[in-house]
């Protein structure tokens, strides 16, 4: 054999031995990765047929050496396919979930999320907000294949916090089957699963399974005996842009819930009287095109809840209504140079150097966007120019009904309604009532000023309308009615 031969021959085994040695380790690595995976197990709050079956690393030491920083692979897709609502709530500067200020918290759940024990952006704002914060960090910002909420000490699950959560995971959802499509290395980036464990409180484990997230992403549903769903209503205005064919679809909408209330009545026996029935009608219309006529993001979400309780050896129902929507509140829809209703805008601004000529704003307690909230309320008073406005009486017409159905304080305690916009809440329970006025041109119209003076160039309580610490990127209406015999008809049988 020639120099050269042998030459060649060595080379040809030396690749050999190399492809050898590649080949066992690679094999090696396939064999460390499957003992550090395990498929996750199906308990708690389950999660969609297409990713729950996925293979996961541990996610107790899934965070472990990674940083909150997101990588330009991740920030492009969540600047490009974020849906519209939840790239509201993560973009817009003035948001508490403005996911610039949430890296800098540098949370750190290794995928698991503490659900506080009582979920409410009404009664504890502080510890709603900071577990929305937590949320919105452990899906977008860092590293977990798995987040994991846990509702050990929750005892209570407000609605508007319910739905909240809702539409950030059906948003976040809708994301990340985006994502999948685009690069299918997607689960490099977000986490694969999410679920729920620890729901032992039986009025939170309801909630969450009639109509909660679970059934919201269509994963599992339950039924229960004393509870009668009206799952989450999604209404996309970008779908429908004619004027008319919007109130329309807002009168269906209307009619659906309404007809839904009369169900739930029915299983107690009774009904709502005809004038109590048309009440409720508008106190449900009345919100529905207010939520549609401040969107910018052209999204309107509505959702009910009915109860059957029994209170002191009493029978009741206990009805929730929310209704929200995300974009401009309404203070900036107002103060927005492009409002199309001038002349209302200039009586607020009329209106604001009045109280500040009398020293009647208080820094971070009652400002301007409080009052112009407050005074958008009014009978007669919509952003919609006045070409295009086709109703009665505007916002203060659901107020009415609101009180209507209610009743008085003595007979119910339990009702209130409650709108944020902003920084700005308005807290309805009964004490101050709609007052009838005249105007110069003797027309009679209907005002709700929280005072006893009953103007509304006098300032309200400060306990009923306020400032709040924590700025919702939008507006959400949340009702809580209690229906008694004071409201209804028994049936005949």
């Amino acid at each position: 054999m020639t120099k050269s031969n042998r030459y060649t021959k060595r080379i040809v085994l030396q690749k050999i031995r190399q492809r050898d040695f590649d080949r066992q380790n690679r094999r090696s690595k396939r064999q460390k990765k499957k003992e550090n995976q395990y498929y996750e197990p199906r308990e708690g709050l389950p999660v969609p047929r297409t990713i729950r079956r996925s293979v996961i690393k541990n996610p107790i030491n899934s965070s472990i050496g990674k940083t909150n920083k997101l990588s330009p692979k991740k920030s492009f897709y969540i600047n490009k396919y974020l849906p519209p609502n939840l790239k509201h709530l993560v973009t817009s500067k003035e948001s508490p979930f403005y996911l610039e200020n949430i890296k800098k918290q540098e949370f750190k759940s290794n995928g698991v999320v503490a659900i506080p024990k009582i979920f409410s952006i009404i009664e504890d704002p502080e510890n709603a907000y900071l577990t929305f914060k937590k949320i919105i960090s452990a899906l977008l910002i860092e590293n977990d294949r798995q987040v994991t909420l846990d509702y050990k000490q929750c005892e209570k699950v407000e609605l508007g916090s319910q739905v909240l959560l809702d539409i950030v995971l059906k948003d976040f959802f809708q994301f990340s089957r985006l994502c999948s499509k685009i690069d299918r290395s997607r689960k490099e980036h977000f986490p694969v699963t999410v679920g729920g464990f620890n729901i032992n409180n039986e009025d939170v484990h309801k909630m969450l399974f009639s109509v909660g997230s679970p059934v919201t992403l269509k994963v599992r549903e339950e039924n229960f005996s004393d509870i009668i769903k009206y799952k989450l209503c999604i209404h996309d205005n970008e779908k429908e842009t004619n004027y008319d064919r919007r109130i329309e679809q807002k009168e269906l909408d209307t009619t659906e819930m309404a007809d839904y209330v009369i169900e739930c009545l029915s299983r107690m026996n009774k009904k709502l009287t005809p004038e109590k029935r048309d009440d409720l009608c508008t106190v449900i219309g009345e919100i529905l095109i207010n939520a549609e006529e401040h969107s910018t993001t052209k999204f309107r979400f509505s959702i009910g809840y009915f109860k059957e309780e029994n209170i002191e050896n009493k029978h009741y129902g206990i009805f929730r209504l929310v209704i929200l929507n995300f974009g401009q509140t309404i203070y900036e829809k107002f103060k927005d140079e492009s409002c199309p209703n001038k002349e209302i805008v200039e009586k607020m601004r009329n209106l604001s150097n009045s109280y500040t000529k009398r020293s009647l704003f208080t820094r971070k307690e009652f400002e301007e966007e409080n009052l112009w909230t407050l005074y958008a309320l009014q009978e007669e008073v919509s952003s919609i120019s006045p070409s295009e406005y086709k109703r009665g009486n505007g916002s203060i017409r659901f107020i009415e009904s609101f009180f209507n159905i209610k009743g008085s304080k003595e007979v119910d305690d339990i009702s209130y309604l409650t709108l944020q916009s902003g920084k700005t809440r308005i807290h309805f329970n009964g004490k101050y009532n709609i007052k009838n006025k005249v105007n110069s041109n003797n027309d009679t119209f209907k005002v709700m000023t929280f005072n006893d003076s009953g103007s509304i160039e006098d300032k309200p309580d400060n306990k009923y309308v306020y400032q709040t610490k924590d700025y919702f990127p939008g507006t959400i209406i949340s009702a809580k009615l209690l229906l008694n015999d004071d409201d209804l008809v028994q049936l005949n049988n």
